[in-house]
């Protein structure tokens, strides 16, 4: 079975024109004080079963390898965010059909990129997954200044890595490719 996404929405909401960022930087640092965060990460993946990674250039990830995600805007729904993400981040146009629900995770990260960067944040992060047809897996490209490069990787590479005990990999990557079934 399947799982489901339930999006309830009251009659009476209003969506609305939100930016990608609409606070001051100290104001959301003041806000990731109080709130937590709801986002939404997409694993990116091929037919042959590669995965594609981005290498990170902000901070709690910054210098690691992450799949793709953002933080999800007042009235959106988890497949709206993931098409955004991947329209945003890697230039990919979204076929809904084989964007599937994988796990919800409640993330606890050490240091942010809004001050006090050593203050932290949590997030609830919804997991996505997308399999690229082969026509996607040429056209991805790096899309926007989250990702300094992207590329794919097979799991014996990921493996390799792991084994290395590469600082690229950050620990939470590796449960969400196991726990999604890609590693």
């Amino acid at each position: 079975m399947r799982p489901a996404i339930h999006e309830l929405v009251e009659d009476d909401f209003l969506p609305r024109d939100v930016p990608d960022f609409g606070l001051p930087l100290d104001d959301y640092g003041r806000a990731l004080d109080h709130l937590v965060q709801a986002n939404v990460d997409v694993i990116v993946h091929s037919p042959a079963g590669e995965i594609l990674l981005g290498y990170r250039k902000d901070v709690p990830l910054r210098g690691r390898f992450w799949v793709f995600g953002r933080r999800m805007k007042p009235g959106e729904q988890l497949a709206g965010t993931a098409e955004r993400v991947l329209e945003q981040e890697i230039a990919l146009q979204v076929d809904r059909d084989r964007l599937a629900l994988d796990n919800v995770y409640n993330v606890m990260w050490g240091s942010r990129t809004a001050p006090p960067e050593e203050a932290g944040f949590q997030t609830v992060i919804t997991v996505m997954r997308y399999e690229c047809t082969d026509d996607d897996v040429e056209a991805v490209a790096a899309a926007d200044r989250t990702h300094e490069w992207i590329r794919w990787y097979s799991p014996a590479e990921l493996r390799e890595l792991e084994a290395a005990k590469s600082e690229l990999l950050h620990p939470f990557l590796l449960v969400i490719l196991r726990n999604a079934g890609l590693y």
